[in-house]
């Protein structure tokens, strides 16, 4: 296994406060790592890991010789069908999904490193972090190729939400009826 840590990306779909069921009915942390295009750096990065994997015998062996199973799938945010309706998320962005069996270790920009309740707060999709990455090859059930683990985040800094519904005070209205008494206001 390589390992990468890239430079500033956006995560999306962020599962690090809390496992989510995967389709094999596998608890997991996850997270979709967002990496703009112009982000040569950390490209350059993962495209080494790719190149250490194709050199190394154990990653060879697994894949059974067949190295050009070997290579950097990075998903294309421009055409790739899965973020067509997100446009404004993923135009001249790449893409990967990373997991992880364990909670990933997560930092404060700092290098602090932060508790459950932090994490939960402060690592949610559409936040800049650095992730370290942990690339390896993976040969099951007949299907080959490279995967990402998830090992650690560091907050960058905040960034618009992504997905899910915000509410904030101005969406109630002040028509609270006549029905309250008093002693019902909290």
């Amino acid at each position: 296994m390589a390992k990468v840590s890239t430079g500033i990306v956006r995560l999306s779909y962020a599962n690090i406060a809390e496992p989510k069921k995967s389709l094999e009915g596998k608890e997991r942390y996850s997270a979709q790592i967002i990496i703009d295009k112009s982000d040569t750096k950390t490209i350059k990065r993962l495209e080494a890991a790719i190149a250490e994997l194709k050199s190394d015998p154990k990653a060879i062996a697994k894949m059974e010789g067949k190295t050009q199973f070997i290579k950097l799938n990075l998903r294309d945010g421009d055409t790739d069908a899965a973020v067509a309706d997100q446009p404004e998320t993923y135009e001249g962005k790449f893409f990967i999904n990373v997991n992880a069996d364990k909670q990933p270790v997560c930092y404060t920009r700092d290098k602090v490193k932060m508790d459950p309740f932090d994490i939960e707060e402060e690592i949610y999709s559409g936040v800049f972090v650095q992730a370290h990455i942990g690339v390896f090859v993976y040969n099951v059930n007949g299907k080959k190729g490279v995967g990402f683990g998830l090992n650690g985040l560091r907050k960058v800094k905040d960034g618009p939400r992504l997905g899910g519904m915000t509410v904030n005070a101005n969406d109630f209205d002040d028509d609270l009826g006549d029905d309250l008494d008093e002693d019902d206001i909290i």
